[in-house]
């Protein structure tokens, strides 16, 4: 079914970049938010996301929550199982909402444990808050596989969606998250979720999904992807988190063929899968004039610009995980002139930040082993 709602209601109030350039803290602004939403919702809030890790923020969120459901406001929590897996692989190994794993899936951590980064964090948190948040009348927690969606919808009124997880690690990331206020807004994306009405990229915002429960199962993000970087003119600007998907590669190959000016911000180490991610971009680097720049602090984001004109963001990597199993949301963004100035300028301000390299040198620092492992474990995710 198509969706005959019109297309200029957008406007740019009711588009937000929650990124701070004068702060360190790349997660901060979201969080903030997110807590004033909790703390104002009067009748409902949805939360969907990939790593709810048990630290400091994780309990911040979670008291948040759980004052919200104490005070009759009905919450619905889409949790993913997967992700228990860096939870209790990376920082302090715990996850908010504790479950006990199958014997099988234990043992598939204990064989890709050896390929993550030891970044192990001692406290003393424990699992009483999740439990009670969980516990709650008010409060209902559903289990999902395979989604590394991550947004917030408070009242049907305010959307806050893109790339952070609840953890604390990611205040020192480079990421993205934005908000979006409105009633044709808020009913655009129930639409889109379920795949009942058809992505429409002529909205100034729009919505793009990866919904394997729709029918036929949806996986239209990589679809447009596609065609946004065929029909770039001048300039293709990549920020991404984990790459990978290789006909994403090969149209970002034809690009600079057709004259187009391709610069990728990469993490200089990435938390995981940095071996791949390498071994990707090096593939990418020899075989098209592109602009390299490594980052010194790791990037979570999930951003392409076209023509610095329009934005596409959301949840999803350019890997073969978030393009081709994975439930995923994006948007994509257009004529908003004042999300356009403030996300460009955050561009600029990493990329002035970061080293851009001459030579695929930087680029050969990986381990066969750790990613012939890293590439098993993605099949079998």
């Amino acid at each position: 079914m198509d969706d005959n709602s019109t297309i200029g209601e957008a406007t740019d109030n009711s588009l937000t970049l929650l990124c701070d350039p004068n702060a360190d803290d790349g997660a901060n602004a979201t969080f903030v938010r997110v807590i004033q939403c909790m703390d104002t919702a009067k009748k409902s809030i949805e939360i969907h996301m990939f790593v709810w890790r048990n630290d400091a923020i994780g309990n911040e969120i979670g008291k948040a929550v759980l004052r919200a459901a104490k005070r009759g406001v009905r919450i619905k929590i889409k949790k993913d199982r997967g992700a228990i897996m860096y939870e209790r692989i990376e920082m302090n190994r715990k996850s908010f909402f504790h479950t006990r794993l199958p014997l099988a899936t234990r043992l598939k951590y204990a064989v890709f444990r050896p390929t993550f980064p030891n970044t192990f964090v001692r406290d003393d948190f424990q699992n009483d808050l999740g439990a009670e948040v969980c516990g709650h009348p008010n409060v209902n927690l559903e289990w999902v596989e395979l989604t590394h969606t991550k947004y917030y919808l408070f009242d049907e009124k305010i959307l806050i969606a893109g790339s952070i997880n609840i953890e604390d690690r990611h205040r020192k990331y480079h990421d993205y998250m934005v908000e979006i206020t409105g009633a044709d807004l808020m009913g655009r994306f129930r639409r889109r979720q379920t795949c009942e009405a058809s992505y429409r990229p002529e909205r100034p915002i729009d919505y793009l999904v990866n919904c394997r429960s729709a029918t036929p199962p949806a996986f239209e993000i990589k679809n447009q992807l596609m065609r946004f970087i065929a029909e770039a003119k001048h300039a293709i600007y990549v920020e991404m988190a984990y790459i990978g998907d290789p006909d994403i590669s090969q149209r970002l190959i034809a690009a600079t063929r057709h004259g187009v000016s391709v610069t990728v911000l990469f993490s200089r180490k990435a938390n995981i899968g940095n071996d791949i991610n390498y071994r990707a971009l090096r593939a990418l680097y020899e075989r098209a004039e592109i602009r390299v720049h490594l980052s010194d602090k790791m990037l979570h984001s999930k951003l392409m610009l076209f023509d610095w004109k329009i934005a596409f963001l959301g949840s999803a990597n350019i890997s073969v995980f978030s393009m081709q199993k994975a439930d995923e949301l994006n948007i994509s963004v257009h004529s908003q002139p004042i999300f356009l100035k403030a996300l460009n300028a955050e561009v600029k301000r990493r990329l002035a930040a970061s080293e851009r390299i001459e030579s695929v040198k930087p680029l050969k620092k990986y381990s066969r082993i750790f990613a012939a492992l890293q590439q098993f474990h993605q099949k079998l995710t």
